[in-house]
């Protein structure tokens, strides 16, 4: 795992690893409490709760295992042979038997051994890798649902908020009625302005319920427990996203890419390796019956590489590095459209968001208060005060929607590079 993300996780990592019971205990510690993103985090990343962690983790350990196992030599192989008895004639009995007892060593030729260690220890670095991408991911799913929840509970807050700018004018409305100054026509209208508020409340009530049972079946805790606390107001400006590009080759993905490369160089390295013929020295005794003398025993067996030179694997283990080689180069290229996609995206979201709190808002504010002022004092018409109430509601909601854009590129952002997004340091993105 890079320094970066260690960094950052640990403090998560510490708290959601504690408690054996943390699932368990999660809802009754957190009664009446609202979810934070780190708490959120921190029960994600829980490595002995998360089935994807958990199987990432199974994997190095299994790595960890064939590492020591690709380090030992091959066995001996102990030969008793027992000759010259049980025949006819001279051979019929027991006194012609001759015994032998051999020892075999094999000897590995071509340093295998060592290139199969290295081949098994750059398996592992690529398992721990797989293990940063998988916390990575997990990471940015968690932040994403939660994004969900917070960006539901906001919606769901604006429009009501909204349906209050409604009744406010509906209840002016009214005033005006009663007091014979505008006919009852207009009543009707402002009511249904109210309905179709009141009608936008029960269906974002919909969607913030299947918000948090997203997150609730991510981090394995009750739906009611994911009542969300967060806020949504315009972040600093990013780095430049040439910047963000050259950091794109230390990122967790990239960072396997690479890895693989290196195991399939290796495993080539193996397999040619595996073209040498071993050595098999022998050494033992033998022991003749009959005369009741004995004497050493030495050899050695070199099969000869006439036909079978391990040529097929090692053109396969050829071209898997090859392969790897141009996947790495398709995913470093995909990675970094992605990233375009999303820096592009978080741009125009603070562009928007700065328009419409700088410009946009304040004279739609300012008029939605002159028309209804003015409706009051009878000087403008019902339509008037309508058409400047659905404007205000119109632009309130962009900025919403140009705040939850901005988080999702900034999840998106993070994710790819697999460490937090830092302000800009150097130069500063003018939203203007």
């Amino acid at each position: 795992m890079s320094r970066t993300l260690r960094t950052c996780l640990g403090a998560i990592l510490a708290f959601a690893l504690y408690s054996p019971a943390l699932a368990e205990d999660f809802s009754a510690a957190t009664a009446g409490a609202p979810l934070t993103l780190d708490r959120a985090l921190a029960l994600a990343l829980a490595e002995a709760r998360h089935p994807e962690l958990s199987a990432a983790q199974e994997e190095i350990l299994a790595r960890e295992a064939e590492l020591g196992q690709a380090a030992l030599r091959p066995n001996p192989t102990l030969d008793l042979e027992l000759e010259n008895f049980a025949g006819s004639g001279e051979f019929s009995g027991a006194d012609g038997i001759e015994t032998t007892l051999l020892l075999t060593q094999p000897i590995e030729l071509g340093g295998k051994r060592e290139r199969r260690r290295q081949s098994a220890e750059i398996a592992l670095e690529r398992s721990r890798a797989e293990q940063e991408i998988a916390r990575s991911d997990l990471t940015a799913r968690t932040a994403d649902r939660f994004l969900a929840v917070l960006a539901a509970q906001k919606r769901l807050l604006l429009t009501q908020s909204q349906v209050d700018l409604a009744r406010r004018s509906l209840a002016a409305v009214e005033d005006r009625v009663a007091a014979g100054q505008a006919p009852a026509t207009e009543i009707h209208r402002a009511r249904l302005a109210v309905i179709e508020l009141e009608l936008e409340i029960s269906r974002e009530e919909g969607e913030l319920a299947a918000a948090r049972l997203e997150l609730a079946g991510l981090l394995g805790v009750d739906a009611d427990a994911c009542v969300v606390a967060g806020e949504l107001s315009p972040l600093p400006a990013p780095p430049l996203l040439e910047d963000l590009a050259a950091e794109l080759t230390e990122s967790p993905g990239q960072r396997q890419k690479q890895l693989l490369i290196e195991e399939r160089r290796r495993e080539l390295a193996l397999e040619q390796a595996l073209g040498t013929p071993d050595l098999d020295l022998s050494l033992g005794g033998r022991y003749f019956n009959e005369d009741n003398d004995g004497a050493l025993i030495a050899g050695f067996s070199l099969p000869l590489p006439l036909f079978d030179r391990n040529q097929g694997k090692i053109a396969a283990a050829g071209h898997r590095r090859n392969q790897a080689q141009a996947e790495a180069e398709s995913s470093l290229q995909a990675a970094r459209a992605a990233l375009a996609r999303a820096w592009q995206q978080l741009e125009n979201a603070r562009k928007r968001a700065a328009i419409l709190d700088d410009q946009l808002l304040p004279t739609a504010e300012a008029a939605f208060a002159a028309a209804e002022y003015g409706y009051r004092a009878g000087k403008f018409p019902l339509f008037d005060v309508l058409d400047a109430q659905r404007t205000l509601i119109d632009l309130r909601q962009r900025r919403l929607a140009a705040l939850i854009d901005d988080r999702q590129a900034r999840i998106e952002i993070e994710r790819l590079l697999g460490r937090p997004l830092a302000a800009a340091t150097a130069k500063e993105n003018d939203p203007s």
